[in-house]
């Protein structure tokens, strides 16, 4: 059985792209069976430039625009990562952990070392 993964920040703009895009290649070469969502609860109008030009330098596929949270979404994952969102006004959701990550617009190679972090120890436990 799949395990549906949504991955949350305010904007959808950056680290919950960046969060998506590293879990997506982990779970890849492991071989895991989940699908990855993101989602905003106030999306921006597109990735942030500084998140999109590191990841398509990485190689990432950065096609995805952000889009807002849905009920429907939050319900339908099996995990939740929120990173900075105020989830009160939605249903509450079993599975949710949160992620302090620092802002890319102040030291973005602290916010792609800790999100790579995470991610990391996050493919471990769905490993398991």
């Amino acid at each position: 059985m799949s395990t549906t993964i949504l991955i949350l920040c305010p904007h959808n703009a950056a680290k919950s792209v960046a969060a998506a895009a590293y879990l997506g290649r982990i779970a890849e070469a492991r071989g895991l069976d989940i699908e990855i969502t993101t989602a905003g609860t106030e999306p921006d109008p597109e990735v942030l430039p500084l998140v999109r030009e590191q990841l398509e330098s990485d190689g990432y596929d950065v096609t995805d625009t952000p889009k807002m949270l849905t009920a429907d979404a939050l319900l339908a994952a099996t995990h939740v990562v929120n990173i900075g969102c105020s989830l009160s006004h939605l249903p509450t959701h079993d599975a949710v952990e949160g992620w302090a990550i620092p802002n890319f617009s102040e030291d973005p190679s602290q916010a792609f070392a800790a999100l790579s972090e995470h991610v990391e120890q996050l493919a471990a436990r769905l490993g398991d």
